[in-house]
């Protein structure tokens, strides 16, 4: 076995190395918790969710970009546990592959309307779902690790939905 692959089997987990990435993966919440409550904020001060704005930033399009990256990243965690599994992961590496291009295209299309900031936040949330099922069919996730990532994803989901809402009830 080498040592890339025992690190993701849980015979192999120490500890202090599961609590490292459930504390990383649950500060990997903040950005999303924190520009969805910037967002409801606006929505119930002004009525307009559209109008959330920090630091100059469309709030919205923070949320945005920071899902697409961190889809981008959980797709790179896809993409090399397929190489250290030992089977055929090719369908993974294909789905590894779509949730990068999908981020990235999300990210094109946001400036074009908002109809596209609504689609992207729908695509972006469904990513997540996908991610979520391709890493439980993964022979080389651990139980401790999907158990933190279904959490964290249904944590995330939630968010997109809040966010949509919000925007949905300001159109």
């Amino acid at each position: 076995m080498s040592t890339s692959e025992a690190c993701l089997h849980p015979q192999s987990h120490s500890p202090k190395f599961e609590r490292t990435y459930s504390l990383l993966g649950f500060m990997g919440l903040l950005p999303f918790a924190l520009s969805t409550m910037l967002v409801v904020f606006s929505l119930v001060d002004t009525g307009n969710a559209n109008s959330s704005t920090f630091l100059g930033f469309y709030v919205p399009y923070v949320f945005i970009t920071y899902s697409a990256c961190i889809l981008c990243f959980l797709a790179g965690t896809l993409w090399r546990g397929q190489f250290d599994s030992g089977q055929d992961g090719s369908k993974l590496l294909l789905v590894s592959n779509l949730l990068a291009l999908l981020s990235w295209l999300c990210l094109l299309v946001i400036h074009i309307s908002h109809y596209l900031v609504l689609t992207a936040i729908i695509i972006l949330g469904a990513g997540y779902v996908v991610a979520l099922v391709a890493e439980k069919i993964s022979p080389s996730v651990s139980s401790h690790y999907f158990a933190i990532r279904s959490r964290l994803t249904l944590s995330v989901i939630a968010l997109h939905i809040t966010l949509l809402i919000s925007l949905l009830w300001s159109i």
